[in-house]
């Protein structure tokens, strides 16, 4: 009997929490992010909140502020207030209950795999870029290294992974085997969990079987989408799939410290809503049903 192994870290629909910087995906968080990354399950995360007398009161800043910030500290009409959020379940306790039985056995799935040679097939979902953004307080830049090739889902080994897989790959690589949505690849590579991402890593033994459709993506049209691009602001769940589109890793140094990803659009567009190059696919795939049926 196959097994099937479903990427618990990124389990959807079981909790959310109220934070403000969840109000763009309805509050909807991962369990990896609860659990691993801020483990604030139960216990919650505490938030000093900066506030100022002077602007409740409808008057000028006595210094010539215009927010709140560190240099508001010794001022007597400045404080804070402490908010404490704590992620609530969405399920029933029987299914929490379940959902822990399957996270520990997919974290010894993991501890079994990680770090480790395994060999995988899959097919090409997409082909993008590897973007990190640095912030460091008012300045920031972004840097390019290698590309990510995702399939939605794909074996490793004699178990079929149910979820979205990564390949960290290089511009050589991108550049010998020019691999294209649909394509099928088959290799070894390293197993690597990336923040809750299953990322393959160094692969060898490569052998491709192509569907015929063209690489989107090369190494001088991702430099310009580097520099052109910009993080989607709306709701990226309409960009899904989309050959322009890129997870964006955002490192924060300073003023404080912090890691999360973004959806990126190599095309610049900042609002999906408005996206012509979803435009055109829709217009595509409308007249090609006009011609067959005509």
């Amino acid at each position: 009997m196959q097994n099937v192994i479903k990427n618990m870290y990124k389990s959807k629909g079981l909790f959310i929490c109220r934070h403000p910087v969840h109000q763009k995906f309805d509050f909807a968080v991962s369990p990896y992010h609860i659990l691993k990354q801020k483990k604030c399950y139960k216990k919650g995360c505490v938030e000093f909140l900066w506030r100022c007398n002077v602007g409740v009161r409808g008057k000028k800043c006595p210094r010539g502020y215009k927010h709140v910030g560190r240099n508001c500290f010794s001022c007597k009409y400045y404080y804070e207030e402490k908010i404490c959020r704590i992620p609530e379940s969405l399920v029933d306790d029987q299914t929490l209950a379940q959902f822990f039985k399957d996270l520990d056995d997919y974290e010894f799935w993991l501890w079994m795999v990680c770090g480790r040679k395994v060999e995988f097939s899959g097919k090409v979902a997409s082909v993008y870029p590897s973007l990190l953004k640095t912030v460091d307080n008012d300045k920031s830049f972004i840097k390019m290294s290698g590309f990510l090739i995702t399939f939605d889902c794909g074996y490793i080994g004699d178990d079929l992974f149910d979820d979205t897989i990564y390949l960290q790959t290089s511009a050589h690589f991108l550049s010998k085997w020019q691999p294209a949505p649909g394509d099928e690849l088959d290799f070894e590579a390293t197993l690597n969990n990336d923040r809750g991402r299953i990322v393959l890593t160094k692969p060898s033994r490569v052998e491709i079987a192509r569907c015929g459709a063209q690489p989107i993506i090369n190494y001088s049209k991702a430099l310009v989408g580097r520099a052109t691009g910009i993080i989607v602001s709306d709701d990226t769940r309409l960009c899904r799939n989309c050959p322009y589109g890129a997870l964006l890793d955002v490192e924060e140094i300073r003023p404080k410290q912090s890691q999360y990803r973004r959806f990126y659009c190599l095309q610049g567009v900042e609002f999906s809503k408005d996206c012509l190059v979803r435009l055109e696919r829709k217009l595509q795939e409308y007249f090609q049903t006009q011609t067959s049926t005509g």
